[in-house]
């Protein structure tokens, strides 16, 4: 069974926040359109589509990228948008909130911030020539608030999704470097002894049979101790001590940014019962993105060790063992 953490969830429904944020203000929109429009017809079909692109850019917004083919869907929805304000009328005013809100998106500075204020300035200039009762203060309040709204959770979305991801980078780049370091330890022991039984075994083919019996012999001892070596350090990786189980945790968790405070007694420790608790509980620290602060904590008491793990001063994990 998978089980999904309930960060995961949040970072799977946040980017929908925007798009539902659009859609609930382009169908308040869309009625009052509906009722004042001669032709109701027309604006349907303008808003199929000028809505999709809009849409598009929230998408990729809400996971901090770039959309796909942005100018020219932006030149689509521009083009739209001119046609509503031509043939529907100052109830299509209002749409400018979500051009101006795919501008700021698609455009970088300082276009974004030209284009834009052309936007609204032309969207008001419209609606105080053309309604019979105009409120440009509330019309331009309306257009920056409701291009606003749908920004703010778009670039809150994006902003979530690149922290995870980074996060996700800085732990894959703290395994990278454990597995660099055993590697470095694997090839300066027995690497080096293969490399010397190698080069001891090609130096004998034109050696006496004497000699050669001789050297065979010492490369027999030698591919021993490397043997013996490799079985030791196996075992060394295999058992690792909780005291590096526990700075390990530390600085996968100091990578993913988040503070991590540990407290250790003295002495040895050993538990692989602790470093299995302890590792699901660095796990879930990862994948937990209102993890801003971690507490790892090693007590003794009469023989006995515990294990405690807590997450912005929340206990997370509590084990016990003899």
């Amino acid at each position: 069974m998978v089980v999904v953490s309930r960060s995961s969830r949040t970072a799977l429904v946040v980017p929908f926040a925007p798009v539902a944020a659009t859609l609930a203000i382009v169908a308040a929109q869309w009625a009052f359109t509906f009722m004042t429009a001669v032709d109701p017809v027309v604006p349907a079909v303008l808003l199929a589509g000028f809505l999709p692109p809009h849409l598009h850019h929230l998408w990729a917004a809400a996971h901090g990228r770039r959309p796909g083919a942005a100018g020219s869907t932006l030149a689509v929805m521009a083009l739209i948008y001119i046609a509503g304000v031509l043939v529907a009328g100052p109830a299509w005013y209002l749409m400018g909130a979500q051009l101006l809100a795919s501008v700021l998106i698609v455009l970088r500075p300082p276009w974004s911030v030209l284009a834009g204020t052309a936007i609204v300035v032309g969207a008001v200039w419209l609606y105080v020539v053309f309604d019979p009762a105009p409120t440009p203060g509330w019309f331009t309040i309306a257009i920056v608030d409701r291009a606003g709204v749908t920004l703010v959770l778009a670039w809150f979305a994006g902003a979530l999704h690149q922290l995870r991801a980074a996060r996700a980078e800085l732990a894959a780049q703290a395994v990278l470097r454990e597995r660099l370091r055993i590697d470095d330890d694997l090839a300066g022991t027995v690497g080096a002894e293969l490399r010397g039984i190698a080069v001891g075994a090609t130096a004998l083919r034109d050696e006496d049979p004497v000699t050669v019996e001789r050297e065979l012999r010492s490369l027999v001892e030698g591919s021993r101790r490397t043997l013996a070596a490799a079985r030791r350090m196996i075992r060394a990786y295999q058992r690792v001590p909780l005291r590096a189980e526990l700075d390990t945790a530390v600085a996968l968790l100091e990578a993913a940014g988040i503070p991590t405070r540990l407290t250790v007694p003295r002495g040895d420790l050993v538990s692989d019962e602790l470093a299995r608790a302890l590792r699901s509980a660095v796990d879930r620290l990862l994948h937990d993105d209102t993890a801003r602060s971690a507490a790892i904590t090693v007590t003794m008491d009469g023989g006995r060790l515990r294990l405690t793990v807590a997450a912005n001063g929340t206990p997370l994990l509590a084990t016990e063992i003899a």
